[in-house]
């Protein structure tokens, strides 16, 4: 089931950019795992900021500095750490976060304990060049310290790519210990999530997914992270996609082509104006590992 926080998490604006991230306290490496604040905004839910404070981290902050005043209307949290289902539950969850901004004034937050992205829209559009996001409450993990994956705010400017606010497949894999394979880890912007046909009887040939964009668009081109992208060893581990074809809602039809590496590659096409994106694939290439279909990322670019 798509939850209404990741759906309203879709819908949101452009991302503002940061330009740097400090933070009160930081714990210590592990097992060559950094927990920088710097985790915080590099579009991977696998990494994560953890607090070094003594006990549970209540008071502990981070401060987002965008380089120059912005105006910000929603703050996105990826609570806890993400790397996968168990790390999830050893971490401390935000419950209750403040928000400071450069004047002084402040907002306070309150998430809920699920494994889906907190969505926190500001009373009202916010011009400023800081947030600082102070830990007033706690959902107590297994372990002491408190996580948080990602964070990522946007403003209501129509610039920057079109927003999707739902996203439906064919079928997906079932959930394990890493996550799920769900339709709309394809749109979260987060690279290391996936979507993941479940179809045992097919190599992903025929599967499908579709895009529902938060307004009717004129769309040129898909910004594509095809397979497992986390790794070039899941990467090659997985089913990609070879070829699609991308059906708009004016009945127009295009013709995908795809690169076989992990990396981002713009496909672009004839402009059609639409508020849906099929996306149907025709032909695969067969992983090393497993015989699923994979899609790490797709951006709707206008």
């Amino acid at each position: 089931m798509i939850s209404a926080l990741f759906l309203a998490s879709l819908a949101l604006g452009a991302p503002v950019k940061v330009a740097t991230w400090t933070a009160s306290t930081t714990s210590a490496p592990n097992d060559a795992r950094s927990f920088e604040a710097t985790n915080l905004g590099d579009g991977k839910q696998s990494t994560a900021w953890v607090e070094g404070e003594d006990g549970a981290g209540l008071g502990s902050w981070v401060l987002a500095d965008f380089g120059g005043p912005k105006t910000i209307t929603a703050i996105t949290v990826w609570g806890s750490s993400w790397y996968n289902v168990e790390y999830f539950g050893h971490y401390n969850r935000p419950k209750t976060v403040v928000a400071e901004y450069a004047d002084g004034t402040t907002e306070e937050f309150t998430a809920v304990d699920a494994q889906a992205p907190q969505v926190w829209k500001l009373k009202s559009p916010k011009n400023t060049q800081t947030v600082k996001m102070r830990i007033k409450g706690i959902y107590a993990g297994k372990g002491v310290d408190t996580a948080i994956s990602e964070v990522r705010f946007s403003d209501n400017t129509s610039d920057g790519p079109v927003p999707v606010v739902s996203a439906v497949a064919s079928s997906s894999a079932i959930a394990d210990t890493d996550g799920s394979y769900d339709a709309q880890n394809a749109a979260d912007g987060i690279a290391d999530s996936m979507w993941c046909e479940g179809n045992k009887n097919s190599d992903g040939t025929g599967e499908w997914l579709e895009l529902t964009l938060g307004r009717r668009s004129t769309v040129s081109a898909l910004k594509f992270r095809a397979g497992a992208a986390f790794s070039p060893e899941l990467f090659k581990a997985v089913n990609r996609p070879v070829s699609a074809t991308v059906s708009f809602s004016d009945g127009a039809k295009e013709t995908l082509t795809f690169k076989d590496f992990p990396f981002e590659q713009n496909l672009s096409f004839a402009a059609h104006t639409t508020d849906k994106l099929k996306i149907q694939f025709t032909s695969t290439k067969k992983g090393e590992k497993y015989d699923d279909l994979c899609v790490s990322e797709i951006t709707v670019v206008p």
